[in-house]
């Protein structure tokens, strides 16, 4: 039968569809009441239609092929909004009876639902119904996860049960084929995708790694610099909504250096850094060595930013004394390293000193090598400045073993060591002042220091680090 081609719909201007009003009308309710108020040939340009030309075409074969057509995952989403924005009851009824049974939905059909709602995103992402869409694909993928060798027969699970951390991420490990289909998403859906597994209390490991899967594939695709920015940013920000144990310190430090080498803003980075600080007893010494502004081969700054951090955990959460020792460790080691830097002010490395409280140290052995260190690299400071440095010493905490020997390479004795028949050091009131308890036991320890040899100190046997400026390889993997 021939049909009258008598109206003329544009669709977000994507197409121009020509079609036969009265087919139209015999089922859309929106029609109907448009058409009344036209006659002869009908123009209509629809600028907010969801789903664009495709889903409108999907609507156009509905209603050509006498109120039917087939639904399948790979449409639904599509003909529910195509039929709700066109008002055609019959349609309305036949997807929200499809949608009852999504819950039987297989890996394949979940992935096919999300594309759709990708297309529809432009035009829906404020309404309400796009986040019911949402949900409803997700809140029936909250049971343990099964791992079929085949994706087709599967169902994609994320656990929101109580397991352990471990068991947890062993599992994350077999999500990964899931992710690499997920990598089609365009990032203000996959933002709110994570968001609304959060709010539906998934699992937070898996999350975790959903989001550092996306960001490691996708990072490579961006074509600027300014998409590898905003995908930088998104992670960050969807990472700062997880529980603080939901991720690997190793993970965040190199989602950290990845700010770095973007030169990400300021804000991006505290929120990194706020992850990090929390974790600080588990970095190694390599990880501290960020590079620092300006002349500076070192970022004491942040270093000191992480302590802060630290220690504030401590007073909100509370932890254990062990975790305390092991930063005091790797404070001292990042001080031997800073010792060696030039362009170090002396209140910076002070502050490195004193930034810890006292029960993080047995041993203040490492801060004295460190101190002497510094002296000898630093040979223009005043004594002023060098008693000052040498007050963040506790004489209490430091062994026989380091005050019976100083640095190799030192033109003058240390503040506080004597050789030669032990005469004064250069500072011998400060020393008498500061520590009146080692002075009355001299005795004792120049004869047991007799014995020991000026060894260089053991701690620094990378002999590369004392050549920084001159190369780059050792530099940290933080620093390229």
């Amino acid at each position: 039968m021939a049909h009258c081609l008598d109206i003329e719909v544009d669709v977000n201007g994507e197409h121009i569809f020509i079609l036969d009003k009265k087919i139209l009308v015999s089922y859309s309710n929106l029609i109907n009441k448009l058409a009344n108020k036209l006659t002869g040939y009908t123009k209509l340009v629809f600028n907010d239609f969801p789903g664009g030309a495709e889903c409108f075409e999907l609507i156009s074969r509905f209603c050509y092929n006498n109120g039917s057509i087939h639904i399948t995952p790979s449409n639904i989403f599509l003909l529910h909004c195509g039929c709700t924005f066109m008002e055609i009851p019959i349609l309305i009824m036949q997807t929200e009876l499809y949608l009852e049974g999504i819950h039987c939905w297989t890996w394949s059909e979940f992935v096919m639902g999300l594309k759709q709602c990708q297309i529809l995103f432009s035009s829906m992402n404020t309404h309400p119904r796009y986040q019911d869409f949402l949900n409803t694909l997700l809140g029936n993928l909250s049971l343990p996860s099964s791992y079929p060798s085949s994706s087709n027969s599967s169902s994609f699970r994320f656990s929101s049960s109580d397991t352990t951390l471990n068991s947890s991420r062993s599992d994350t490990l077999s999500d990964y084929w899931k992710f690499d289909d997920l990598t089609f998403l365009e990032l203000d859906l996959f933002e709110k995708l994570i968001i609304s597994m959060i709010r539906l209390n998934f699992d937070h490991p898996r999350v975790c790694s959903f989001i550092f899967h996306y960001q490691k594939s996708m990072f490579f695709l961006c074509s600027s610099q300014e998409q590898k920015c905003k995908l930088s940013e998104t992670t960050i920000d969807l990472l700062s909504l997880l529980n603080g144990s939901s991720f690997s310190c190793r993970a965040l430090l190199d989602a950290f250096g990845t700010s770095l080498s973007l030169n990400l803003k300021m804000a991006e980075r505290i929120k990194l850094e706020n992850l990090l600080g929390s974790r600080l007893d588990e970095f190694s010494i390599d990880d501290l060595l960020v590079r620092g502004k300006k002349k500076e081969f070192f970022d004491v700054d942040l270093t000191l930013r992480l302590i802060k951090i630290f220690l504030l955990e401590r007073r909100i959460y509370g932890f254990f004394g062990h975790r305390a020792k092991k930063v005091g460790f790797l404070v001292d080691l990042f001080m031997i390293e800073v010792a060696l830097d030039p362009f170090v002010k002396y209140s910076k490395f002070i502050a490195l000193g004193m930034a810890l409280p006292d029960f993080s140290r047995e041993s203040h052995d490492r801060i004295y090598q460190a101190i002497a260190l510094y002296l000898e690299v630093h040979q223009c400071l005043s004594e002023e400045q060098r008693t000052k440095i040498w007050s963040v010493l506790d004489l209490n905490k430091l062994s026989l073993i380091t005050t019976g020997k100083h640095p190799a390479g030192s033109t003058k004795p240390l503040s506080f060591v004597r050789q030669n028949h032990f005469k004064t050091s250069l500072i011998d009131d400060f020393i008498v002042h500061k520590f009146p308890l080692y002075v009355k036991n001299t005795t004792n320890i120049e004869k047991q220091g007799a014995n020991f040899t000026t060894n260089t100190i053991k701690f620094m046997s990378k002999k590369s680090r004392r050549n920084y400026h001159c190369n780059a390889k050792s530099l940290p993997r933080l620093c390229h």
